[in-house]
């Protein structure tokens, strides 16, 4: 299925490469993230770095390709043993062959890896897509709804997996 798909973990010096994929998800999928790519492809350099201090970034490659992005942060979990999941994003020729649930499951180790117990994460109400994959692995919802932070008018949902269990 992802037979030659390869996950990695961004060094800090790939600043670039993060910039060059956010923008790609942002552009493709504008509705599925809080943030825009106007407002994105304004970031300096230094931006950049930072966002590359704040999370663990890990792309899938094909080849030499870059085929997904995503990544895992403590400092956006709801507590001290959770850590979160965000910006997942797939190009589109690769949805469907397993890529998300890599990228997905690779946040989930590195969680369980910093000692965490729990990986969370917010979704649009209406990414139905998405919202099936995560039930798929493992997270189910928590009640926990807020306003979209791009849109006012949706809402995304709050999920978690507890990661001492397994996905179905």
């Amino acid at each position: 299925m992802t037979h030659s798909i390869e996950i990695r973990t961004l060094d800090k010096g790939e600043w670039a490469v993060l910039r060059e994929l956010r923008l790609q998800a942002l552009t493709d999928a504008p509705a599925a993230f809080a943030s825009t790519a106007t407002r994105e492809s304004g970031f300096a350099e230094s931006d950049w770095h930072t966002r590359m201090e704040s999370c663990s970034w890990f792309v899938a490659w094909e080849d030499q390709h870059q085929v997904g992005l995503v990544a895992g942060s403590a400092e956006f979990g709801d507590s001290p043993d959770d850590r979160h999941l965000l910006s997942l994003w797939v190009a589109p020729p690769w949805r469907r062959r397993g890529v998300a649930h890599s990228l997905v499951e690779t946040v989930a180790a590195w969680a369980a890896d910093d000692a965490a117990t729990s990986l969370s994460l917010w979704v649009a109400d209406n990414n139905v897509p998405a919202i099936a994959l995560y039930e798929r692995l493992g997270f189910q919802r928590t009640g926990l709804a807020q306003p979209f932070p791009t849109d006012s008018s949706r809402q995304e949902v709050r999920m978690i997996r507890h990661l001492g269990d397994p996905p179905d």
